[in-house]
């Protein structure tokens, strides 16, 4: 018979299915990874977001000061979406087949900026639906830079988030080993990228 939480879980994960949401698979909280060469790698080599975004290192919760709180967490829901771009019409245009020479191109950055908000809002109905169900802890992590702005307030000094009550940090900002953490949850990621690329994100539930 199932616990009231497992119920909970069960239906949030049917609900992300309805969102739109490729993936919901359920995970016990010891599962989720951390690893501070995560955001290292937000340095090394140093991503255009960094210091930019007011949901990236070094401005969003630090990894060790996540990983305190994580502690207090049981479960999770990993959640999955297909990355939504149109990589062959892109290779005819352009002439190239590197994934490295087509996310130089604007038409693409329009995509995925699309695709990485409809993600966004996927996480946030589900943190809704959490909190909605008594989860008063419960907190969503997206996947991919926060993109609800074409251009963030970040990067100007001191000015503030637009949109502080959808905005997310993703997993990696955290520091959280995506992969690894997706491989404990039965639903990897390829890496390097290859077909069907997804977004990936986690709902945490106390």
């Amino acid at each position: 018979m199932q616990t009231a939480v497992e119920e909970h879980l069960a239906d949030l994960c049917s609900k992300a299915i309805s969102y739109g949401a490729s993936k919901a698979t359920p995970i016990p909280v010891s599962l989720v990874v951390m690893d501070p060469r995560v955001s290292l790698k937000c340095q090394i080599p140093r991503c255009a977001h960094y210091g930019r975004n007011l949901m990236c290192p070094p401005n969003c919760v630090k990894p060790e000061e996540f990983a305190k709180s994580l502690e207090r967490y049981k479960y999770a829901i990993l959640v999955q979406a297909k990355i939504i771009t149109d990589l062959a019409s892109m290779e005819r245009r352009l002439g190239v087949s590197s994934l490295v020479e087509i996310i130089k191109d604007e038409d693409y950055r329009r995509q995925l900026r699309a695709s990485t908000r409809s993600f966004e809002v996927i996480l946030n109905k589900l943190e809704r639906d959490a909190l909605m169900k008594g989860h008063r802890f419960a907190l969503a992590l997206s996947g991919g830079t926060c993109s609800l702005c074409d251009e963030c307030a970040g990067i100007s000094p001191g000015e503030p988030c637009r949109h502080p009550f959808e905005a997310r940090p993703s997993m990696e900002a955290v520091g959280i080993d995506v992969i690894l953490t997706a491989h404990n949850a039965g639903v990897g990621v390829d890496f390097p990228v290859k077909d069907d690329p997804v977004w990936t994100g986690i709902l945490l539930v106390e």
